[in-house]
């Protein structure tokens, strides 16, 4: 009998330890002293390696950095001024059914871990974000809850229920009383005060590396995705348009490509359906100044001879038309009319 209260004690200890191994949520990788837990265990300056267990509730200081790593992978960093409860754990091996994180104050980093996207929630004055798969930083301010999304996406919600869906990388978003309002973090309006907003975004040197996020791209100014903006239409080939040579419009008025007078070097102004133009003075027509043209008396043959009374000679590009009697010329064109005029003696 005298063992009993030896087992007694020893059993009680046993039970209190194992309901606080069962509380313990995650452990610190890195911690600079600038972090204080109280509530679900005893108070403590976060170290490294320093137990944390569920309803805990962390302070930090102007310069607050505390980097937990939890069950399931999730990872928290604590910065400066942050006020951080680890509440709603519940552990399903090695995954949690739901963890509910609840801000009320200062800057901190969350990374989802490889428990479903629904058991996320974080939780501030001015409304609740949901995490799908997410790496962002929150930022509480008097003016909201301003949250940058370093990947993934997430749902911000107001307390009204007003909710909107962000996805790219370098959102920006604020959640207040009057909504939730979306930006960018390198906008004109946002870029240079973005830095100072989030100060896990500006420096990431002190970050173990598990816990960095190339935050600060998202500040530069040519830090751009393409949903965006819709881009311009474009030629397919912008070389192409620009140094081709430009194709000849087409006149309607030029005849067709195998239609008669196509292989014409030059085109004719005159219109075949037209009146002839008006004879000069001195009856001569119009045409009598051109050389080897229909009408003009001084045109030349091709044996040298001119031609009388305006007819068309026998020139090598047209059949001509005899002096004597109207219609085609018997003879083949070009044909010598010194020979021909001896052949008439001949029969005569």
């Amino acid at each position: 009998m005298r063992f009993a209260p030896v087992l007694i004690v020893l059993s009680l200890s046993i039970f209190y330890s194992s309901v606080s191994l069962a509380d313990k949520v995650g452990i610190t990788v890195d911690a600079r002293k600038t972090v204080k837990a109280t509530g679900g265990g005893a108070p403590r300056i976060l170290a490294s390696n320093t137990s944390i267990f569920r309803d805990d509730r962390l302070r930090a200081n102007s310069s607050g950095n505390a980097q937990i790593r939890l069950i399931d992978g999730t990872k928290i960093v604590v910065g400066p001024n942050a006020d951080v409860k680890i509440d709603d754990f519940v552990i399903t091996g090695q995954t949690v059914s739901k963890l509910t994180v609840s801000a009320t104050r200062g800057a901190f980093r969350f990374i989802s871990g490889r428990s479903k996207s629904s058991a996320y929630s974080i939780r501030t004055p001015n409304g609740t974000i949901g995490v799908r798969g997410t790496a962002f930083d929150v930022t509480i301010t008097p003016q909201g809850t301003n949250v940058a999304l370093l990947r993934g996406a997430i749902n911000a919600c107001d307390r009204s229920g007003r909710c909107q869906l962000v996805r790219n990388r370098c959102d920006y978003v604020l959640i207040g009383r009057r909504g939730v309002k979306q930006d960018r973090l390198n906008s004109d309006s946002l870029r240079n005060r973005s830095k100072s907003l989030f100060p896990l975004l500006v420096n990431e040197s002190n970050l173990n590396r598990q816990f960095r996020q190339r935050g600060s791209g998202c500040t530069v100014k040519n830090a751009r995705l393409a949903p965006d903006r819709v881009p311009e239409q474009q030629p397919r080939n912008i070389f192409r348009a620009l140094f081709s040579p430009r194709q000849p419009t087409e006149n309607p008025n030029s005849p067709e490509p195998n239609s008669p007078g196509s292989n014409s070097p030059e085109p004719s102004n005159s219109d075949s359906s037209s009146p002839e133009p008006a004879a000069q003075s001195g009856g001569a027509p119009a045409s009598a100044g051109v050389p080897n043209n229909p009408g003009n008396s001084n045109a030349v043959g091709n044996a040298g001879e001119r031609f009388s009374g305006g007819s068309r000679g026998n020139s090598a590009n047209a059949p001509g038309q005899s002096s004597d009697s109207p219609g085609r010329s018997g003879g083949t064109p070009g044909e010598n009319r010194q020979a021909r005029n001896q052949a008439e003696r001949r029969n005569n």
